[in-house]
C-alpha cells in the first residue's frame, strides 16, 4: 500500500467568487466527504500538483492533515475538476477512508508481457478494461493489479476472475467480464487494379 501526506487549510469563504480568489492566490478549493462529515478545504496548488502526480495510474491512500488541529483523515481522490483549456486544477473532491473498516476502491489494471498470439499467430491484443472495482481494508489496498498476457493466444480471453488478487482483497464487481482478448488480425485486401486498355484502343472502347 502506497501512502502520501497532503496538508490542507479550512476554507473560510464559500461560493464561486471566493473560489476564483483562492485560485488566483495559488490555492485550490477542495472538499472531503465521509463518515466524519463534510469538510471544505483549500490546499497549496504546487503541493497538490505533486500529490496528483504521485497517485497517477495508481490507487493511493492520502493522509490529509488540517490546520484546525482536528485528527487527520485517510482519503482517496474522487474527482478532479480541471480547466478544459489549460488543464489547471480548479477543484478536488476527496472521499474519506475509515481506518480498520473495509473500503471500496477502483484500482488500475496494468498489462505486462507480449501476447503469444500477437507474436506468433498474427493476432492483435484488445484491452477492454483498464480498472477494476475492489473491496479491502485500507492497509491491504494495492496500487494496481498486474495482468500478464504472455500466454494469451488468438481466440482466447482473460477474464477478471482469472486474475489473482493480493491476500485480503476481493473484487466487488462482475468477474465474468473479459478484460483483454487476442483476436485475428484482419487485414483488408486492396482492390485489384483495373486492367489498362490495350495500346491503340479507341477511347470509347477503353471507357466501356
Amino acid at each position: 500500500m502506497k501512502q502520501i501526506k497532503l496538508n490542507s487549510s479550512t476554507r473560510t469563504e464559500l461560493g464561486g467568487n471566493s473560489a476564483k480568489r483562492y485560485l488566483k492566490s495559488g490555492k485550490v478549493p477542495a472538499v472531503i466527504y465521509g463518515e466524519s462529515g463534510v469538510k471544505h478545504l483549500v490546499m497549496d496548488e504546487k503541493e497538490l500538483a505533486t500529490a496528483l502526480k504521485a497517485v497517477m495510474g495508481k490507487a493511493v491512500l492520502i493522509e490529509m492533515t488540517f490546520d484546525d488541529e482536528s485528527e487527520s483523515r485517510y482519503a482517496m481522490i474522487k474527482e478532479v475538476a480541471r480547466n478544459p483549456l489549460s488543464e489547471k486544477v480548479l477543484h478536488v473532491d476527496f472521499i474519506e477512508v475509515v481506518r480498520g473498516k473495509p473500503m471500496h476502491a477502483v484500482v488500475p489494471l496494468h498489462y505486462v508481457g507480449e501476447s503469444y498470439g500477437a507474436k506468433n499467430e498474427n493476432g492483435v491484443v484488445e484491452i477492454h478494461e483498464y480498472e477494476a472495482a475492489i473491496v479491502c481494508r485500507p492497509r491491504d489496498l494495492p496500487e494496481f493489479v498486474t495482468i500478464d498476457i504472455t500466454n494469451l493466444k488468438v481466440g482466447e480471453a482473460i477474464h477478471l476472475k482469472d486474475v489473482k488478487l493480493p491476500e485480503g482483497v476481493e473484487y466487488s464487481g462482475d468477474t465474468e467480464i473479459a478484460v483483454v482478448t487476442c483476436n485475428v488480425n484482419k487485414v483488408e485486401e486492396e482492390p485489384a487494379a483495373e486492367a489498362a486498355p490495350a495500346e491503340g484502343a479507341p477511347a470509347a472502347e477503353a471507357a466501356k
